[in-house]
């Protein structure tokens, strides 16, 4: 009667035992991929510092020698062009002296990218962005044509060629937001010339 007892105890035990054994292995299973990703994360944001720094430097010397309206945000590499380097007003064309400033800039830009990061670039992507005035619809599309006039220029023929070029033809998007991304004055007011321009940016992938 006692040994009955005692084997029912020792049945009871093992399948209590099992569940904290069971939910032990489920939390350590999910600290590794905590780790993992947060490891994945840790290597994407010090590639993109990397890259951002390379960028600045490989093109500083280019902006200061040409006078270039053009600003590279130190952090993550973003190049703003200001809508009177690039167009008239309502003009989705570019201006000459924007072809001429792109003839000069994108080589070094593209070659900063690629010649080290050839395998983390995913995208070269270009934005257009504009002001409120105006409907919403009306500036989409002009700030698409303008994004696509860039992204059209940097691959055609006008601009000659360049090394990379063929990858920036696989990898180029262009993206029109209309007045989505605002930019605005430490009042509060929208900065209506800041607003208007054309961004170029990089996407990554360190898998």
């Amino acid at each position: 009667m006692i040994n009955k007892y005692r084997r029912t105890i020792n049945k009871e035990f093992e399948k209590s035992s099992f569940w904290p054994t069971f939910t032990d292995m489920i939390a350590t299973v999910l600290m590794v991929i905590m780790l993992i990703l947060f490891s994945s994360e840790s290597i994407t944001g010090s590639v993109e510092k990397d890259l951002a720094k390379n960028i600045n430097d490989s093109v500083k010397n280019t902006l200061i020698n040409q006078g270039l309206d053009v600003s590279v945000d130190e952090n993550n590499g973003l190049v703003t062009f200001g809508e009177s380097t690039m167009f008239d007003v309502d003009s989705y064309e570019l201006k000459q002296e924007a072809k001429e400033m792109l003839k000069i800039f994108i080589p070094r830009y593209v070659e900063a990218l690629y010649s080290d990061y050839d395998g983390n670039i995913s995208k070269i992507v270009i934005k257009g962005h504009t002001d409120d005035v105006g409907s919403y619809l009306y500036n989409l599309d002009l700030s698409q044509k303008r994004a696509y006039s860039v992204a059209t220029f940097i691959v055609g023929e006008e601009i000659g060629d360049y090394k990379y070029k063929d990858k920036v033809l696989k990898d180029i998007e262009a993206i029109g937001r209309s007045e989505a991304e605002l930019i605005k004055n430490t009042d509060g007011t929208i900065n209506k010339d800041a607003s208007r321009r054309v961004e170029l940016m990089y996407e990554i992938d360190v898998d």
